[in-house]
């Protein structure tokens, strides 16, 4: 009855041109595993060495059962019942609504699965899907949006722009998209790899070419906890140093591109469910390191470069939302400046958050006068490494979920850009496997893009809300 999982998302072992090492070295982090437990339709789960430090569970004939006994407590309701397993090889069960997503038991625990009352164990099958109608002939997307005013964007790396063998990666970036973000270079590692070095080049290749392509720039990112370069994290700063640091990093390279940078994301990444969380080297030696990053960056850019808060895990009505509603209201509060708040959106057909709850989200924000960017968005097909293959339903459901998701942007005025974190499934962060982005590996348009365009052009969509 048992199905023993091991499922650690993490990055791939290198970004997609290869040039950083920071990617190679990095751990999974809680967002890399985060990203997995919502994707999960399975039976009970028994826990296995998951990282080395979780041991076999003591309880799982007991769990098991009560599992068993939630699922058959509510036959036919829709109900389940899950099982989350901690770091020292504890475990409790919960029915499920309590148990998905950044809110639930599941946040923090090695492992989390449910199953249905009455349905054997195995992966619970897709709902079926109709089929998306066919996009016109030579629209693309960035034509589409402008007839809604809201940019359509992508993430970009150096390596594709510049591969004379691929020029159907910059062909397709540049007539397709109105907004690009580098998804690497312009980050501290690449950008910063010294303390008395700045190499501008890649990212300065990203922005010249957006210029070239009448595309805007999202500035990613001027303060993160992760891919920082060596000097920073090993350097025994005092946080007086620490902050003259990051002062002088946002200053360079916001002064650096002024207002050719449409916003930057300057904090990335600093909350879970409790608020601030450790942030290395920034957080727990500055306080106050949010406030500082926010400022700098105004001082350096001036009020015509938008300045935002971006984080995953975010996007519905959830604990760790709260924290960032807490937090940007405080810095509004204290006129900290800030202009808007990133929405990464890394989800996946089969677990994700209802639209009505992300709706909800939405509207509190824009009550706080703040723009609304999706910034990271990408729909795993099938979850990572699970080896199962993208179905024509699967591709239809996941072309739903894209355009439900722009519906409910179009539906906020202060939803202004809607992006995607890459655009081929050859090139993706998440692997090639789970199909997740709105091209194929060969750069064809898939469904997702078919039932973009004809919501933005039409107001009209083959879509449903549907919270798998």
């Amino acid at each position: 009855m048992f199905l023993a999982l091991l499922v650690l998302c993490s990055r791939s072992a290198a970004s997609d041109d290869g040039t950083f090492p920071y990617h190679r070295t990095r751990v999974p982090t809680d967002k890399d595993i985060e990203l997995s437990y919502v994707q999960l339709k399975q039976p009970c789960q028994k826990a296995v060495a998951v990282s080395g430090n979780v041991g076999p569970v003591a309880n799982v004939a007991a769990c098991e059962a009560k599992c068993t006994a939630q699922a058959a407590a509510a036959p036919g309701t829709g109900e389940a019942a899950c099982v989350a397993v901690d770091t020292d090889g504890s475990s409790n069960c919960y029915m499920k609504s309590h148990c998905e997503g950044d809110a639930g038991a599941c946040y923090g625990r090695a492992e989390c699965g449910y199953r249905q009352a009455g349905v054997p164990p195995g992966p619970t099958p897709a709902p079926p899907a109709p089929p998306v109608p066919p996009s016109p002939p030579g629209v693309t997307l960035r034509q589409a949006a402008a007839k809604r005013g809201v940019y359509i964007g992508t993430a970009t790396n150096v390596a594709g722009l510049t591969n004379a063998s691929e020029p159907l990666y910059k062909q397709t970036e540049q007539a397709q998209f109105s907004l690009t973000t580098a998804e690497n270079a312009c980050k501290w590692g690449p950008i910063h790899p010294e303390q008395d070095t700045y190499t501008f080049e890649d990212c300065d290749y990203i922005f010249a070419e957006a210029l070239a392509a009448k595309q805007v720039v999202r500035g990613h990112n001027l303060c993160w906890h992760t891919e920082n370069p060596p000097w920073l994290l090993n350097g025994k700063w005092s946080p007086t140093q620490l902050t003259s640091i990051l002062q002088d990093h946002i200053a360079k390279v916001v002064t650096h591109y002024n207002t050719s940078a449409y916003a930057w994301d300057v904090v990335n990444e600093a909350l879970d469910n409790n608020g601030l969380k450790p942030s290395q080297p920034w957080y727990p030696a500055v306080p106050n390191y949010i406030d500082v990053a926010f400022q700098a960056a105004r001082k350096a850019g001036g009020p015509d470069v938008k300045l935002f808060y971006n984080d995953y895990s975010v996007e519905g009505m959830s604990p760790k939302s709260d924290q960032m509603y807490k937090l940007v209201k405080s810095m509004q509060d204290r006129n900290i400046p800030i202009d808007g708040v990133g929405l990464q959106f890394h989800w996946g057909v089969q677990g994700h958050d209802s639209l009505d709850s992300v709706a909800q989200n939405m509207a509190r924000f824009a009550a706080l006068g703040l723009e609304i960017h999706i910034t990271e968005l990408d729909i795993k097909c099938t979850p990572k490494n699970s080896g199962q293959p993208c179905t024509p339903n699967l591709l239809n459901l996941q072309a739903q979920l894209y355009a439900d998701i722009l519906k409910t942007c179009l539906a906020q005025p202060k939803c202004t850009s809607f992006e995607t974190w890459g655009f081929t499934d050859k090139h993706t962060w998440i692997g090639s496997a789970s199909a997740p982005l709105l091209f194929d590996v060969n750069y064809k348009p898939k469904p997702a893009f078919d039932a973009l365009v004809n919501l933005l052009l039409n107001g009209t969509a083959q879509v449903q809300q549907q919270a798998i």
